[in-house]
């Protein structure tokens, strides 16, 4: 088994997309990417929208070459929404090239544990009669030599407020991978215990939110789950919502007492944590308004977003992703 991952913001963009090679089949996960609108009160600075271009790029790319595409749940930064979406460089036609007949889509149920928001925006696939869809919900399949499993909807958080989500297992040649999706932590049992059942060798785990202040409550609780989750484990991963601060390493050495690996580090990939040094950045180069009036009229060229890249030595990771899937996919062809 094999694991890419895409888009994270370890990589620069709020995602978790990633690609899982086994010798049976391709499979791409939660193939979506964005950006936070509006963090310390600024936009999105270029280069964060150069990195949420070619991260587009890449999902666009790797939707061709896989069996199956799973969909944990239904928020922007997972699921690539039907509409235009400027940051996100996704429209209809772009859905349409992720999601389409040619692949098996395995989906949370677009009828049960979702909140309204979620519910309409599942809309876009499950009418589409075209589609090859599945309800992954606490449902296994079985391809070859992989085993994929999936969790029952557990809630995003401690509670079901902000909908709920399906946790993954793949599991191939006795090696198991879980990957946990929003569970923000953990920062409920039920998620914790999907995980500790399995005794998985490797989690790659969203990590709970502790920047947004609202919610500091179930702070304590979800390093208890977390704390669980690395006795079980054979390797934890840690990304998604934990790297959208600088103190990450910091809140980790404080409250868990281990350092953890970023999602990226997989690959050998030091963290770009792009949205989390977004006033940092800005201070440093505010950007003019010129440049957002332009972004928004389609005046910013691609040659521009990867120049940029580039110049911060930020395209080399996504160039040699790239190469590296086409050759294993060249080598099961054979």
């Amino acid at each position: 088994m094999k694991i890419f991952p895409i888009s994270c913001e370890s990589l620069g963009t709020r995602s978790f997309a990633h690609l899982v090679m086994t010798r049976s089949v391709n499979i791409l996960i939660d193939p979506s990417v964005s950006l936070g609108p509006t963090r310390f009160g600024l936009r999105p600075l270029p280069i964060e929208i150069a990195a949420s271009w070619l991260s587009r790029k890449i999902i666009l790319e790797f939707a061709e070459l896989v069996d199956i595409i799973i969909q944990s749940h239904y928020h922007g930064d997972h699921f690539t929404l039907g509409v235009e979406r400027k940051y996100e460089f996704t429209n209809r036609d772009v859905f349409n090239s992720i999601y389409s007949p040619e692949v098996t889509i395995l989906a949370k149920d677009p009828d049960k544990f979702l909140n309204y928001s979620q519910q309409q925006r599942a809309k876009w696939l499950w009418k589409n009669k075209k589609l090859k869809l599945s309800k992954a919900d606490n449902s296994t399949y079985e391809i070859g030599s992989t085993k994929i499993v999936f969790s029952p909807p557990v809630p995003h958080g401690s509670e079901g407020a902000r909908g709920y989500v399906l946790e993954t297992m793949i599991e191939e040649d006795d090696f198991q991978y879980i990957y946990t999706s929003d569970v923000c932590g953990p920062s409920s049992n039920i998620a914790t215990e999907f995980i500790e059942e399995n005794s998985p060798d490797l989690v790659a785990l969203d990590g709970f939110p502790f920047y947004l202040s609202k919610i500091k409550n179930e702070f304590a609780k979800s390093f208890e789950y977390l704390g669980r989750v690395v006795d079980c484990a054979k390797e934890v991963y840690i990304d998604h919502h934990f790297l959208r601060s600088l103190k990450w390493e910091e809140v980790l050495k404080e409250n868990l007492g281990k350092k953890l690996k970023t999602f990226s580090m997989m690959r050998n990939q030091e963290p770009i944590l792009l949205e989390a040094q977004r006033k940092i950045r800005f201070d440093r180069s505010p950007i003019k308004e010129e440049f957002y009036t332009a972004f928004e009229n389609d005046k910013i060229s691609i040659t521009f977003y990867k120049e940029l890249l580039n110049r911060n030595g930020y395209y080399q990771y996504w160039k040699k992703l790239s190469s590296d899937v086409k050759m294993e996919i060249e080598k099961k062809r054979k």
